[in-house]
């Protein structure tokens, strides 16, 4: 059973209490509902019998290859969610707060299925809460304490952020209003939920944040492959929605991410790039990031072995790219010795190292 959480003892108070409450829960001198004192005794009392944070650690690890760090975390119920912490690889001032991007979990697994992650070939659970989303930040800034800063976040953990609209729109407002985190800090990444996707352009009251599709290939027959979860006319739909995005968020800053997984002698040929070319010049405002495979030890069975794409390919396809006048990024992911990359959350608390470098995929 999920337990109450604060909104649900808020909600009979006055707006004002709430503004209190959040206010605290980024104060890192705070440790308990018991101390905040602007609250009425009674207040007080109730919320003391919550939990400070919604999720408790149950496993940390560190990578020995940069500086990452992911953590699982046990919910209220006993489900298990995976975030983690990326730092950055040195600071432009001398004394300085480190600065680290957080990347955060916005369901208990996930129904989109997707090949290539150890998220969707778990399943789904569950949505989020919001605190349960916040308490994300929350947890990690507590970690680093007040010698380093969070001030980047990506929504690409475990689960579709747009299943989960209302929460995750939540969740954000509040981390924007209390955190030391702006709009255009935050990116969320969705693999292309249409009526999600309309919605989110209309609602004024949905956070300005970055919006970086998975799209992986932009032929139907091979989307559908890696993405089950595709469906057919989407990219039609995207060169319908694009103009509407870039109307409703004109800044430069918000261009739309396109995220490509390359996978060797399946989506990496010349047809495939050629395709890529073609769509992304007609969605306008793009950056488009290549991203290196990470073998995912908790896959077996499948259709076909996933196997990434030879390095001088991808330096190809990013020059091609770039040449071709696109923003675009090699996106080396960090922590793959502790699973922490793309593609790698599962939510299980132990984890079987991958052997020989390659990886079967399936549904």
């Amino acid at each position: 059973m999920i337990r109450m959480q604060v909104d649900e003892i808020l909600k009979d108070e006055k707006s004002y209490r709430a503004d209190q409450v959040y206010k605290a829960w980024f104060d890192l001198r705070m440790n308990s509902y018991s101390e905040i004192t602007t609250l009425p005794a009674l207040l007080r009392e109730k919320l003391s019998k919550l939990s400070w944070l919604a999720v408790k650690e149950k496993v940390l690890k560190k990578s020995n290859l940069d500086n990452t760090q992911k953590a699982a975390l046990e919910l209220s119920d006993g489900k298990i969610i995976e975030t983690v912490l990326m730092g950055r690889k040195s600071l432009k001032k001398t004394g300085e707060k480190a600065r680290y991007t957080i990347c955060v979990s916005s369901q208990v697994g996930c129904a989109m299925r997707c090949v290539f992650c150890a998220t969707g070939i778990a399943g789904f659970c569950r949505n989020l809460l919001v605190q349960e989303i916040v308490d994300q930040y929350r947890y990690w800034q507590g970690h680093l304490g007040d010698e380093a800063e969070i001030d980047n976040i990506v929504v690409m953990g475990q689960g579709e952020p747009l299943l989960n609209y209302d929460n995750v729109k939540s969740a954000l407002n509040t981390l924007i209003k209390y955190a030391n985190v702006g709009p255009t800090k935050i990116t969320i990444s969705t693999c292309g939920i249409p009526a999600a996707m309309d919605r989110l352009v209309e609602d004024k009251d949905f956070p300005q944040a970055r919006l970086a599709i998975s799209l992986h290939s932009a032929i139907e027959e091979t989307r559908k492959k890696i993405m089950p979860s595709h469906q057919r006319g989407f990219f039609n739909f995207l060169l319908d929605w694009a103009p509407r995005y870039h109307k409703s968020l004109p800044s430069r800053s918000h261009f739309i991410g396109i995220e490509y997984l390359m996978l060797k002698d399946f989506n990496d040929d010349e047809k495939h790039l050629k395709a890529l070319l073609k769509l992304c010049s007609k969605i306008g405002r793009v950056r488009i990031n290549l991203i290196p495979y990470n073998i995912i030890s908790s896959l077996d069975g499948g259709r076909w072995v996933l196997v990434g794409s030879d390095k001088s390919v991808i330096e190809r396809w990013h020059d091609t790219l770039m040449k071709a006048g696109f923003v675009s990024t090699i996106r080396y992911s960090q922590g793959q010795d502790i699973e922490a990359a793309c593609g790698q959350l599962s939510g299980k608390l132990s984890v079987i190292p991958a052997k020989d470098g390659i990886q079967k995929g399936g549904r």
